[in-house]
């Protein structure tokens, strides 16, 4: 009879383990639309902030700068970044990035960081998948996993593989939690993004993260701090227009000789921050 009863309690161990490995898991592009569809129905988003920037080599280690952030949904993005006697403007509108510095351009690509605001930005499932997809984020690979006692859905990697670029996707309240690119994308340094602190209320953001830190390798390196949220505010359609900042501002490469040190200075005093 034991015998008998060690073979049923084996059978129904498999049975679970069976069941448990082939547990449904919803496929990314659900998993996104749901993520999109918890953001409400908000056309703008302005956030004030605070950028701390941690480096040995910036004094005392430290350095807060003023930011300002300018959503535009579905795919629309502006931000500011204020120093004394400098400005500091990116415009992101899909695959068109200018940079801008003291009525400069000085790039017009995106670094790995920029890509924070994806999660936040694009609120149509198609242009965050190919967003994704294009930051190297395999959406056929869905998995299961945890982060900070959260269960959350991996998408990119099979939990608990870290080393190449993924999602994660609070599985009960659908919002992104973090996000890993570098590894397996052509750049060494590791590059993860955390979202914490959610508001809830539609009034407090509709739910924008109160802080996003930046990690590189394991260290951290940034971190936003929320301060104030405006939800749809009018934003001139200029505000985001790459190609009308391009065509008024002129290329570093023109500038005057006399002019070249100073704008060498003001991209030298944002490089830590932003590159």
């Amino acid at each position: 009879m034991r015998c008998v009863h060690l073979y049923i309690f084996c059978g129904l161990v498999v049975f679970t383990q069976a069941v448990a490995a082939s547990a449904y898991i919803l496929p990314a592009e659900q998993i996104l639309t749901l993520m999109i569809d918890k953001f409400g129905p908000a056309d703008t988003l302005v956030v004030s902030q605070k950028t701390v920037l941690y480096d040995p080599a910036l004094e005392r280690g430290v350095r807060e700068l003023e930011e300002t952030l300018y959503y535009r949904y579905p795919d629309r993005f502006r931000s500011e970044v204020r120093t004394p006697g400098l400005k500091r403007i990116q415009v992101v509108h899909q695959d068109d990035t200018v940079i801008i510095i003291d009525g400069k351009i000085v790039g017009e690509t995106q670094t790995l960081f920029d890509h924070f605001k994806d999660l936040l930005l694009y609120r149509k499932t198609g242009l965050l998948v190919d967003r994704l997809s294009q930051l190297g984020v395999n959406l056929q690979v869905v998995s299961l996993g945890r982060f900070n006692d959260k269960v959350v859905y991996v998408i990119g990697a099979k939990y608990p593989d870290d080393s190449v670029p993924q999602v994660w996707i609070d599985k009960n309240t659908f919002r992104p939690i973090g996000l890993i690119l570098g590894a397996g994308y052509g750049e060494t340094p590791l590059r993860r993004v955390e979202y914490q602190g959610y508001h809830t209320e539609p009034d407090q953001g509709g739910g924008y993260p109160t802080r996003i830190l930046f990690f590189e390798n394991g260290s951290l390196v940034r971190m936003h701090v929320l301060d104030i949220v405006q939800i749809n505010a009018r934003l001139p359609d200029r505000l985001f227009d790459v190609a009308y900042l391009k065509s008024t501002s002129q290329p570093v490469a023109l500038s005057p000789a006399s002019e070249l040190d100073e704008v060498k200075e003001g991209i030298e005093s944002f490089k830590r921050a932003f590159e």
